[in-house]
């Protein structure tokens, strides 16, 4: 019995031939019975070619989403690392998620493991590329002989890197592969890439209306790929804040936070970071990293200019033989001033550092605070239901900023207005009864309206510091 790899190549009879032959395929499928419960395709005579040539039947059955592959083992273990691990001791398998393939797809990679000729289209080769990492389809039968990944991969660096229509069609295609596409292969990111250096800038917001779909864990991931890759990140930037703006009041402020962190603030152009110092549907914490690195710029620019201002550059010969003079002429001043600019600077960044932690306590600290309210309305709901209205206490809407007799939010400073939290002291069972809808939600807001302020005032020094050494 000759090895099945000297087997000559099967040519596929692709789906628009089918069409157009509808009777022979009836003839073909009348004199033997097929090895899919769907219709014939491609894979029955590459499966019959097989069985003809070695003399052996269909030996293993493979379930994918409700279709039924009667398939030889050779062959499949011989190309799929993940198939030789699952069919090694048995001989049924049923391909279900998280394993991201579908039927039609496995056929094609069946077609493949079998010698058969592979059409590989922009429609295709996002469902093969994830196909053959997820069934491990990397290694090679020989020097001369490519696996599934290299020939998908080769097909896509060829066309699909350098054809911004092409990518356009692989980028759709691959947001219902989520989170595999993104996970294996990069598709989504890379297919963006491809859009941005290839359409001008108005013709990538028709494609952005697909991102709205898309869950907040994979977006999220998908924003992770784009920081790794981009260089420049204004497109991330639009794209996330088109983001934000259709799911602004479906996802939490966490996820918020973490879809941002994606961005890379040093990375956006001047006009860029104003807007997202700017922009209301940004989280506080990423508002805040932003107005810092536009301050740490600004900073950046008067320097240089006062550089340039006051130690000009002296004026350079244009013979190439005195460039070991141009050093020479460099002289105390600026060297001193170079230094101080880089002492000053290291300490601007740490003062950024120390900011953007004391951000995240003050972030648990609202979290505790709005836990602290929703806490409170439940206990006022229940009481409610149980004993009848009154009137709401007039001190619930006084200026000092308490509820009742017994609850208090107190401002505390610990040695530095950039250490000011608050805590919440009294008991909650001493709150009125019969707090009406609209007088909560005007107490939230007194509360907000507080907490905003000495966000302010804790980060007024920084920049009043920042100002003054300007």
């Amino acid at each position: 019995m000759k090895p099945w790899g000297n087997l000559g190549v099967v040519e596929t009879i692709y789906e628009d031939e089918v069409y157009d032959d509808d009777d022979d395929d009836d003839d073909n499928s009348s004199n033997s019975p097929s090895l899919l419960s769907s219709p014939p395709s491609p894979l029955h005579s590459s499966a019959q070619a097989w069985s003809s040539a070695m003399g052996c039947k269909t030996d293993v059955l493979i379930h994918v989403q409700g279709t039924a592959f009667h398939l030889h083992k050779d062959p499949l273990i011989s190309r799929s690392t993940y198939l030789r691990r699952k069919l090694t001791e048995k001989s049924e398998l049923t391909l279900s998620p998280p394993l991201n393939i579908t039927a039609e797809t496995f056929s094609l990679v069946v077609d493949f493991c079998y010698g058969t000729h592979l059409l590989v289209t922009p429609f295709n080769v996002a469902s093969l590329l994830v196909a053959a990492d997820l069934l491990g389809m990397t290694e090679a039968k020989g020097e001369d002989d490519s696996n599934l990944k290299q020939m998908t991969e080769n097909y896509f660096q060829k066309f699909i890197a350098v054809n911004g229509k092409y990518a356009a069609i692989v980028f759709k295609s691959c947001l219902a592969l989520l989170p595999e596409a993104e996970t294996t292969s990069f598709l989504v990111s890379r297919c963006v890439e491809v859009m941005n250096l290839t359409e001008d800038s108005k013709g990538l917001d028709g494609y952005f209306d697909d991102v709205i779909s898309l869950r907040a864990d994979d977006f999220k991931i998908v924003a992770e790929s784009m920081h790794q890759r981009f260089e420049y990140q204004d497109l991330l930037y639009r794209i996330v804040d088109f983001y934000l703006e259709e799911h602004n009041a479906k996802i939490t402020e966490e996820q918020k936070t973490q879809i941002c962190n994606s961005i890379d603030c040093n990375k956006l152009s001047p006009q860029l970071l104003l807007h997202a110092v700017q922009n209301p549907r940004m989280p506080l914490r990423f508002v805040v990293r932003a107005m810092l690195v536009e301050q740490l710029n600004t900073r950046r620019s008067i320097l240089s200019a006062a550089n340039h201002q006051y130690y000009p550059r002296r004026h350079r010969p244009t013979n190439s033989n005195n460039e070991d003079d141009d050093n020479s002429n460099v002289t105390l001043g600026e060297i001193l001033q170079r230094d101080a600019t880089k002492r000053e600077t290291a300490q601007l960044k740490a003062a950024m550092d120390a900011t953007s932690s004391r951000i995240q306590t003050l972030d648990k600290q609202l979290l505790c605070m709005k836990k602290l309210l929703q806490e409170s309305d439940h206990e006022n709901v229940i009481e409610r239901s149980g004993g009848g209205c009154r009137d709401v206490l007039e001190s619930g809407r006084s200026a000092s900023f308490h509820y009742g007799s017994g609850r208090k939010i107190e401002r505390a400073y610990n040695g530095a207005p950039a250490s000011a939290s608050f805590r919440f002291s009294g008991g909650l069972e001493e709150r009125a009864l019969g707090c009406s809808s609209s007088e909560n939600s005007g107490i939230k807001k007194n509360i907000g309206q507080r907490l905003i302020k000495g966000l302010k005032c804790a980060l007024q020094p920084k920049i009043a510091l920042i100002t003054r050494k300007v």
